[in-house]
């Protein structure tokens, strides 16, 4: 074979080999797209003592470890409408920083206190549905040399937009002992202090969308409630559960168990009494393939069904869990928040296993978000 032939050969394998490539090439990139555009299910999370974790409840597996600057607390969660990026009160309760679940990037960063004013947020955090506005409630003092006045609370309203300084568009006066709240699509928030109010965003007007404190059923208590975890992003649905006795005192007394709720998409509020009060519950999520069947969670995880006003079913848990949350198809329940484990039960309460995380949840919130 001459020098010719040997020269041609070796064009026409390279030709071959690179023709050979090229359907591979193309291949990937169909199956990146492909990827690229399937929705998967994650858990998302704080732990101690400055983590965010998203999670693959499927595999069971971490995805994704974001460091948080600052220090823990109080790890409540909002997720943006995309559900890609998350607002978590963080820094001992003074800042709000949101962190893109897909590359762990900061984005957002608002710092409640400032010159001589602490604030502290319990557990106040909500994004608007078009995830242009964020908002929180601010408890606040001033810092004397050797006093501290205690100012009243403060709804802020941030541009989600303003980076990591952000500072307020504009600032409203805040019912005291506001812990959670919501963000409806008419635009109105939902606060959960001692009765849950509406406020206009816009001008800062109030007024009692669900009376609690200030009720008026005489055959009942005053009810009384822990609200510290907002987890109705799957039933877009703002509640909260309270227990109340019924003619208090009396031979026919009788203790409930019961929801405040507001339906984020409509507004719609009701106050109602679900079933029999005989065990603490922390958190509480309903199911949404059916809003009156309610899960609810701390050293038990309980199935309630408001339409019987019965305890369905309750298994005893191995250690304290503070959040529950569930799929969005309602198939599997998700126990986390308190200790370094998060549960998997399904709607039989079968255990489908823990995902092991290395601090503990503390306050945290467990969303579910898909993206």
């Amino acid at each position: 074979m001459n020098s010719s032939e040997i020269k041609l050969l070796n064009l026409t394998l390279m030709g071959l080999l690179a023709f050979a490539a090229q359907p591979l090439v193309v291949n990937a990139a169909v199956a990146d797209e492909a990827s690229a555009d399937e929705v998967r299910e994650y858990l998302v999370t704080m732990v101690r003592p400055n983590q965010l974790y998203v999670i693959d409840p499927e595999a069971q597996e971490v995805v994704r470890t974001c460091d948080v600057e600052g220090a823990f607390g109080s790890g409540t969660l909002q997720l943006s409408p995309d559900e890609r990026i998350a607002y978590v009160l963080h820094n001992r309760w003074e800042d709000v920083v949101g962190i893109d679940l897909t590359s762990c990037e900061e984005v957002f960063r608002a710092s409640g206190s400032g010159n001589s004013i602490r604030a502290k947020s319990i557990a106040s955090l909500a994004v608007s549905p078009d995830g242009s506005r964020l908002y929180s409630i601010w408890d606040r003092a001033r810092l004397g040399l050797d006093h501290y006045e205690v100012l009243e609370p403060q709804l802020a309203v941030y541009d989600t937009a303003a980076g990591l300084a952000a500072e307020p568009l504009a600032t409203f006066p805040a019912p005291r002992q506001v812990t959670t709240m919501g963000a409806a699509e008419d635009g109105n928030l939902y606060l959960a202090g001692a009765d849950i109010y509406r406020v206009d965003p816009e001008n800062g007007e109030t007024e009692i969308a669900i009376a609690n404190r200030n009720w008026d059923r005489p055959s009942f208590s005053p009810p009384d409630s822990l609200a510290m975890w907002s987890m109705g992003e799957v039933a877009n649905e703002f509640l909260r559960p309270y227990t109340v006795a019924e003619h208090p005192g009396e031979k026919n007394e009788a203790w409930h168990w019961g929801i405040s709720r507001v339906d984020l998409a409509t507004g719609e509020t009701e106050n109602k009494e679900i079933a029999p009060f005989e065990f603490i519950i922390f958190s509480m999520v309903s199911d949404p393939r059916e809003r009156d069947v309610f899960y609810g969670v701390y050293t038990q995880l309980s199935k309630l069904d408001a339409r019987t006003q019965e305890i369905v079913k309750v298994i005893d848990l191995d250690h304290t869990y503070y959040s529950v949350n569930t799929s969005y198809d309602g198939s599997r329940i998700y126990l986390g928040g308190a200790s370094s484990d998060i549960a998997i039960y399904d709607d039989d309460f079968n255990d489908l296993g823990r995902i092991r995380l290395p601090g503990d949840m503390s306050t945290a919130t467990l969303k579910v978000a898909r993206f």
